[in-house]
């Protein structure tokens, strides 16, 4: 692990109270707590893959315009938590201190120049929850009319403000979609293939809050995440992904008692 690993965040149904509500009352809808919670979900982790082989996670640079992909890089995701969430999840809080998960450590081995190039690589199956099968996967915006995106059952539609499904509206939700088209054409977005790291036999990925590390700005140093993530040392890089890998065990939350 060097120089070339980067950290950011995303936002999941844990970042924000009422997301989390909406999603315990609705598991069929949101079956993974640490997706992100857009209808064009960036990056994308292949939760459906049948396999650790056939999975394809991608980043498309939808979220952030992030476009300078290199073979070799490495971004490792995590995602804030809600300190009330903390409280139902059982996770313990210091002061109020900045409380993220850890989800994945993904290396880029290949990338494409657009969008187009990139879903022409892929065939139909099951890439979100719903609908299913799609002909791609949902951060891949180069159709006006994609039939890939994320249902608005299952997914937070964010414009002047954010609305879970059961508060946002079908012309929200194309009007969010049509957005992500437009800044895939005006900024010639490209498409990074990854592969999900490994490190001590396991898989970096954690789509689970019971089983994701809980890390505090600590863990990397200290340093202050911002919307263009931090460049990270060779120590704390590799420190995040063996933790993201090995994952924890805790006793059975208290709101999956009742499901």
């Amino acid at each position: 692990m060097d120089e070339r690993s980067k950290l950011l965040t995303c936002q999941t149904w844990v970042t924000e109270w009422n997301w989390f509500d909406y999603a315990q009352r609705y598991r069929e809808q949101v079956p993974f707590l640490l997706v992100d919670r857009s209808p064009c979900t960036d990056p994308f982790f292949d939760p459906y893959a049948s396999s650790e082989e056939e999975r394809r996670p991608i980043i498309s640079g939808l979220c952030r315009c992030i476009k300078n992909f290199r073979q070799g890089d490495t971004y490792i995701y995590i995602t804030r938590v809600n300190h009330k969430v903390c409280q139902a999840l059982g996770i313990a809080t210091e002061n109020m201190t900045a409380t993220y998960l850890g989800i994945a450590a993904l290396t880029v081995v290949k990338v494409y120049e657009s969008h187009a190039e990139a879903a022409a690589t892929f065939t139909p199956r099951r890439y979100v929850v719903a609908p299913t099968p799609t002909p791609y996967p949902p951060n891949l915006a180069h159709e006006s009319n994609t039939q890939a995106v994320v249902q608005r059952e299952s997914c937070i539609v964010s414009l002047d403000a954010h609305f879970t499904p059961d508060c946002s509206t079908d012309d929200q939700w194309r009007k969010q979609i049509k957005i992500y088209h437009w800044r895939e054409r005006k900024h010639h977005l490209r498409v990074a293939k990854c592969h999900v790291r490994h490190v001590d036999g396991h898989e970096a990925l954690q789509l689970c809050p019971e089983r994701a590390p809980v890390f505090t700005p600590a863990d990397w140093g200290g340093t202050q995440m911002n919307i263009n993530g931090i460049a990270l040392q060779a120590t704390y890089a590799y420190q995040l992904c063996q933790r993201i890998a090995n994952g924890r065990r805790s006793p059975v939350p208290t709101y999956m008692v009742s499901l």
